[in-house]
């Protein structure tokens, strides 16, 4: 087949053509495309508006790490807590402390996109989370509409935009990354795409701490549609992408430091192991003697969190894929079998931020039909996260 020429790329025909397509896809995407620019644009403002007239906590300068702050408006106010490490690897690398347990994937988009922002990679990855964040509005949308309909679809968007944490997505952390990398997995396994589901799960698995864990749930769809003679055992070959994704982190800090001694020694510094109701004690211990009402409120909040989680594992496993249930339970699970060393006053630091990616919750929350309670349940979701993304940005801890 002829290549097109250089004019015949340039035509009118040709042009009016992508415009056309792009028009499609807007219009059958109109509604995750508005929900995100609406909560992009609010996000912005109010974290700027924060920034301008709340004063940040006590502790907020000593939490820079020798990174320079920034001063500006727009993208200072999202220069918060892991973001700070995301931008110390991207500008310096790996080293030798507590930054090696990040997986490197993120803050090498950092590195490549930062080219294009002035060398600025908070803003780069600000950048890139939005693109993310948009991605995984619009894979939702389609995941939820094929599993059950459009009013389910826009109900699950909904919830999830509404979600107090749903901030994250659009700071410079991991988040919307890995949760558009995992949408775009599931909606391939669903369609036997397996060579797809296998890259954007290796991916996934090189964005976060899971890891090779992100096999766990695309290893029991593959069962089960081979079982059933829908696909062939030599495509199982791509679940082999997913676990060299979830290894590149442990070979990289090989290469660099020639063991993994350091990841070891980083992880004692952040986390220390425990069973999994030991977890659940110390927080409901830290939440009964908390010295302030915030940071009683805040772990509070957390211990429910991982108890959300733990039910949502519950209530996928009678209404959904059992591959749905073994991907939360790799997000829910593992918070359970560790506890925070370097504050003990958040002993489940993240599971707030980790329920944004149990994506199931928000497919069986769209199943559900139009009830009374959805609203105002919505509008009290969203003032929730409105109140933290302000604590976030006055550097108060609400992971």
């Amino acid at each position: 087949m002829d290549t097109l020429t250089e004019r015949e790329v340039n035509s009118p025909r040709t042009r009016v053509g992508v415009t056309r397509r792009v028009m499609e896809f807007a219009r059958a995407n109109a509604f995750p495309i508005a929900l995100f620019v609406a909560l992009r644009v609010w996000t912005l403002v109010w974290a700027s508006m924060v920034a301008a007239y709340v004063q940040p906590s006590a502790s907020a300068a000593e939490q820079y790490y020798g990174v320079e702050p920034l001063r500006d408006a727009i993208i200072a106010p999202w220069q918060r807590w892991d973001t700070i490490w995301y931008s110390k690897i991207a500008t310096e690398g790996y080293a030798d402390d507590v930054r090696v347990v990040f997986a490197p994937l993120y803050p090498l988009l950092m590195r490549a996109v930062s080219l294009v922002t002035a060398g600025n990679v908070v803003a780069a990855g600000l950048v890139i989370s939005s693109i993310a964040a948009l991605a995984s509005f619009i894979l939702l949308y389609h995941l939820a509409r094929e599993l059950a309909d459009e009013r389910a679809a826009r109900r699950a968007l909904l919830f999830l935009a509404a979600f107090p944490t749903a901030f994250y997505l659009f700071a410079a952390y991991t988040e919307a990354v890995f949760l558009a990398f995992i949408l775009g997995a599931f909606l391939c396994m669903r369609r036997r795409q397996w060579w797809a589901t296998g890259i954007l799960g290796a991916l996934a698995a090189m964005t976060r701490t899971q890891g090779v864990l992100v096999l766990l749930p695309f290893a029991v769809a593959f069962w089960f549609q081979w079982r059933h003679n829908e696909i062939r055992l030599r495509q199982s070959l791509a679940l082999g992408l997913i676990v060299l994704g979830g290894s590149a982190h442990w070979l990289w800090l090989m290469l660099q430091f020639g063991s993994l001694e350091v990841w070891m020694q980083a992880q004692l510094v952040w986390h220390r192991a425990v069973l999994p109701w030991q977890a659940l004690f110390e927080s409901w211990q830290t939440m009964v003697n908390a010295p302030s009402a915030l940071e009683g409120a805040l772990t509070f909040f957390q211990l429910s969190a991982e108890v959300l989680m733990l039910g949502v594992m519950v209530w996928s496993a009678r209404r959904l894929p059992l591959a749905y249930t073994a991907y939360t339970a790799i997000v829910a699970l593992p918070p359970l079998l560790v506890v925070t060393t370097y504050s003990s006053q958040f002993p489940l630091t993240g599971v707030l931020r980790f329920a944004i990616l149990v994506f199931p919750l928000f497919l069986l929350l769209g199943k559900i039909p139009k009830q009374w309670w959805q609203t105002p349940l919505l509008a009290l979701l969203f003032v929730m996260q409105t109140f933290w993304l302000m604590l976030f940005v006055a550097w108060v801890f609400v992971h």
